[in-house]
């Protein structure tokens, strides 16, 4: 079929076939693919018999009609129209989608906790209209250019449930006199200001009862006198709501939330098709939308730890040019330009982040986000059907760049933990909250974030298939993509990691802050790689029938490593203080009443020990990217009764898989030293212990590439 001409012409039927549908799919004006939907009928006839010539005519006669009234066929009055100009025909549709509460039962979840209304409205409208380039009196229709546009718009209110555990009210005012561990006894909640050292610990035995390293002595009925709370937190106890569930058991599950979530959401797609003559052809398509998720809120205050509003967009747009050269020899060309926008929260909102390891705290990281992604792609592909080769070459040219702009934690994050209200190395003892009340975190941290960052990376790859027919019933496939991935680099060069090679001057061991672009240091911290993905397929028909195929493939392929939002891989630029308990069970990190200290040194701070002390960003500065490898092998078999079945198998796996610090630790203490028990409560020997003892760990960000 040549672009431009739709025609009937041999059709060359072998065997048990009969051709009873007819599916049809135009591209413009200007191509028309007819083909024939071929279905088995085995058990209607002998193998060897040919269809009846009547069947056969009436099949093609049918197949006149049906393109004649869709406009398929040349002489066709549509098509008549179409080459004089003088169709002038817009098609489309409007709809409406309507959900709403009244027409929905009222969910178990809202029942139970005594709800009886579960808020649902939901709009869901748009049109779409398609025909040729006019405007009716002012511009005539232009032969062989057509247009198409959609909207589609959503407005939605809808309820969203939290179930949470939050402190109870006498927990507010101290009383712990209810708390229980979980089984159900009294927990016991321990004075750190009575701590003292045990003459008669004896170090060769384990910590218990009876031969404590550090008595304490707990609060007399298990109640914190108020004088001691410290006002930092109680101030900020009046950001929690009141407990309103008892699902319990033991005050657990006390807080039930039913909070609406709002969306709200605009999209346009719209398309112009122009047919330059029978050779070429252009194409302009166009896409926008934003979004608005007005996120329920757990906490109706500034001490909401739910999740932010957020807003997002998309504009993309892309012009593509289809020539012709023979009906053997097309090529198409693509350039595409996409921008995406992805911001949370709000400007200046941010509060303090307080985090309990028995509740839902207050607060969240992050509280207000800017970022935005634009891509640049030129795609050149050519396909060649030459003899039994049918081939494809591309190559594509992809620019990345990124704005980021994410402060974590610009008002501090304070984590609180049992230790400290505990009995030092007695496990059911200590409360996280009770070392809240009284302003003694194990650890805090706070972000520094003076400017947005700019990342960039450029990447080439050109692939090369060529599809094979051996034989009528064999056919090869191969290919392969020759890539040259450029690394991460910021455009002002405003990157750090840590080297695990370089020396650190604090302590003369390996692992120092070096910063992209200086002493030696690459712009992207690891090398430019150039990589093949090769692949093979086969296709096989044992038997003249080609009732059965069987069909095996393999391939290797490797993956780029994203560029996520979030200025990880900045600290040298954007600081991040860390504060540590030299010992979690015995000193806090700091006091939540004082301020922070201020950093020692001024933004950038690049000295080579400048991130010591710290959950440093670590970049890995290898060649590992990750690799996939696949094999497969498939048998495919035609029964009676329009029955296929088909058994196979395949094994797939790869190396250097992308993981976060959940899945890997380069600065993990050996398995071996948890023979030293409550000894690693001690920051020096728990440091003594890391094979980096300068860090208090890294943070890889989902991006160290030693997974397998």
């Amino acid at each position: 079929i040549r672009p431009g001409v739709a025609t009937v012409g041999r059709l060359n039927c072998r065997g048990r076939t009969s051709y009873n549908k007819v599916m049809w799919l135009s591209f413009g004006a200007r191509v028309v693919l007819c083909a024939w939907l071929a279905t088995s009928v085995e058990a209607q006839r002998p193998a060897a018999a040919p269809p009846p010539a009547n069947e056969m005519d009436r099949a093609v006669q049918e197949f006149k009609v049906q393109t004649t009234q869709m406009g398929a066929r040349g002489d066709s009055p549509q098509a008549a129209r179409r080459r004089s100009g003088t169709s002038q025909a817009w098609h489309g549709r409007l709809f409406e989608n309507l959900r709403n509460d009244l027409l929905d039962a009222v969910p178990h979840e809202i029942v139970q906790r005594g709800g009886s209304k579960s808020l649902l409205r939901r709009n869901q409208f748009g049109f779409n209209v398609t025909g040729p380039v006019m405007i009716p009196k002012l511009l005539a229709p232009r032969p062989g250019t057509y247009f198409s546009l959609s909207y589609e718009g959503v407005r939605e209110r809808i309820s969203r449930t939290a179930l949470r555990t939050i402190p109870t009210l006498g927990e507010r005012q101290g009383d712990f006199s209810a708390t229980v561990d979980q089984s159900g006894a009294q927990l016991p909640i321990y004075d750190p200001a009575s701590t003292r050292a045990n003459p008669a610990y004896d170090p060769n035995r384990a910590v218990a009862e009876d031969n404590l390293q550090y008595p304490r002595d707990p609060f007399p009925g298990n109640r914190i006198p108020l004088s001691r709370l410290d006002p930092t937190a109680v101030k900020a106890l009046g950001y929690f709501p009141t407990p309103n569930s008892d699902a319990g058991p033991f005050f657990q599950n006390n807080y039930f939330a039913n909070s609406p979530e709002t969306n709200v959401a605009n999209g346009v797609i719209g398309k112009v098709d122009h047919a330059l003559n029978e050779r070429h052809r252009l194409s302009f398509d166009f896409s926008y939308s934003n979004g608005l998720l007005g996120a329920s809120k757990w906490f109706d205050n500034a001490g909401n730890p739910g999740p932010a509003d957020t807003r997002s967009s998309n504009r993309r747009a892309s012009i593509e040019w289809v020539y012709t050269a023979s009906p053997q020899t097309i090529n198409t060309a693509t350039l595409e330009a996409s921008t995406d926008t992805y911001d949370t929260g709000e400007q200046g909102a941010a509060f303090p982040v307080y985090r309990f390891a028995e509740y839902t705290g207050l607060g969240r990281g992050s509280p207000f986000t800017d970022n935005g992604r634009n891509n640049f792609i030129f795609t050149d592909g050519v396909s060649i059907r030459r003899g039994k080769h049918s081939i494809r070459m591309v190559a594509q040219h992809t620019r990345q760049q990124v704005k980021t702009y994410w402060p974590k934690y610009p008002d501090g994050f304070y984590q609180f933990s049992t230790g400290l209200t505990s009995l030092p190395g007695i496990v059911a003892t200590g409360h996280s909250f009770a070392s809240y009340l009284l302003g003694l975190p194990g650890y805090a941290e706070r972000s520094t974030t003076l400017s947005p960052s700019y990342f960039r990376r450029n990447s080439f790859a050109f692939t090369f298939r060529d599809q094979y027919e051996l034989r009528k019933n064999l056919t090869l496939t191969v290919a392969a993509t020759a890539t040259r991935r450029a690394p991460r680099t910021e455009k002002f060069d405003r990157q750090s990691t840590v080297d695990l090679n370089a020396v650190n001057p604090a302590n003369g061991l390996k692992g120092a802050l070096v910063a992209a672009g200086q002493n030696g240091v690459s712009r992207g911290f690891r090398p430019v790689l150039y990589r093949i993905d090769p692949s093979a397929s086969l296709s096989w028909s044992p038997s003249a029938a080609a009732k059965t195929t069987v069909r095996a493939g393999w391939a290797l392929s490797h993956a780029a490593i994203p560029i996520y939002f979030g200025q990880w891989g900045t600290q040298g630029f954007n600081g991040y203080q860390t504060f540590l308990s030299q010992n979690v069970q015995l000193e806090p990190a700091v006091t939540l009443g004082g301020a922070l200290p201020q950093p020692p040194h001024a933004l950038p701070d690049l000295r080579p020990d400048g991130a010591n002390d710290t959950v440093a960003d670590l970049i890995d500065m290898t060649d590992h990217d990750p690799v996939y490898h696949s094999v497969s092998l498939s048998v495919e078999r035609e029964l009676p009764g329009a029955v296929v079945v088909t058994a196979g198998g395949g094994i797939s796996g790869g190396h250097n898989l992308l993981v976060g610090g959940g899945s890997a630790n380069p600065n993990a203490i050996p398995l071996s030293a948890l023979q030293y028990r409550d000894q690693l409560n001690d920051e020096d020997f728990n440091r003594s212990l890391r094979p980096y003892p300068q860090y208090k760990g890294f943070e890889l960000y989902g991006q160290y590439p030693y997974g397998h």
